[in-house]
């Protein structure tokens, strides 16, 4: 087979994951020996319509025009990865909705509004199929560079499961709920290396929920330790609100 055809595109976001991409320097020049980057705008001039071996596609869903784009990038693509947690979970951005005075929001940033086109932020899986999640505020660079290789060495992409407790475990590090910080460890994706809490900082979530989580006992946990509820339930809608809702009423 030919080098594979890879696209890394983006709709509403920083472009934070991106950067992420471009600076894994230790492998990014090896890995492009391999792939054919045949789209990148952020970093080339000329760019490829498609179609697309690959897609890393970062952003949420945010207007009428991300809502199209996601649909033509899906069709486009064999394989679409959502890069970050904007792609993964809706990020800060699915937060608004949860703001009392949301749509009060626009006429603070723009002098007019009548040019958005916005729609509910939202996870691009809400509205066509994502095959791999790399999620992630942003995404381990480490992971990224696993992930492409797994692809090129004809290896499904395995995702992390264990909690950022069990990292934390295994670094032997204080637990930071014990001293009263609203850390949510046990019911967030840990694939960061546990990297916030190794700095002495709670988890605030950037990798969205597991799909096992204890919510219930967490939160109980986290009251036991001094923790506000309203602060607790800041941590949990600040990145994957919408994931969370959609676990705990599993439950």
């Amino acid at each position: 087979m030919g080098k594979p055809k890879v696209a890394i595109h983006s709709i509403t976001g920083c472009a934070g994951c991106q950067l992420t991409i471009y600076f894994i320097e230790d492998v990014l020049l090896d890995l492009l020996s391999k792939i054919d980057l045949v789209a990148a705008p952020m970093i080339q001039e000329k760019n490829s319509k498609g179609p697309y071996d690959v897609t890393f596609l970062e952003g949420s869903v945010s207007s009428q025009e991300d809502l199209l784009r996601v649909k033509e990038l899906r069709e486009k693509s064999k394989v679409l990865v959502a890069l970050g947690t904007c792609s993964s979970y809706g990020n800060i951005q699915s937060t608004l909705s949860y703001h009392k005075n949301q749509k009060d929001i626009p006429k603070g940033i723009y002098k007019t509004t009548s040019h958005l086109k916005s729609v509910e932020s939202s996870s691009v899986d809400k509205h066509v199929k994502v095959d791999y999640y790399i999620p992630g505020c942003p995404p381990d660079k480490t992971e990224i560079a696993t992930f492409i290789k797994d692809l090129l060495l004809g290896k499904t992409p395995k995702a992390y499961s264990k909690p950022v407790c069990f990292i934390c475990n295994l670094k032997e590090n204080i637990c930071l709920l014990d001293v009263g910080k609203e850390c949510l460890g046990p019911v967030v994706n840990g694939a960061c290396g546990a990297l916030c809490p190794s700095n002495n900082h709670a988890c605030t979530g950037c990798r969205g929920p597991l799909d096992d989580l204890n919510y219930a006992a967490h939160k109980e946990i986290a009251k036991s330790k001094g923790v506000s509820g309203e602060l607790f339930k800041q941590r949990i809608i600040k990145y994957a609100p919408k994931k969370f809702e959609e676990l705990v009423k599993k439950l």
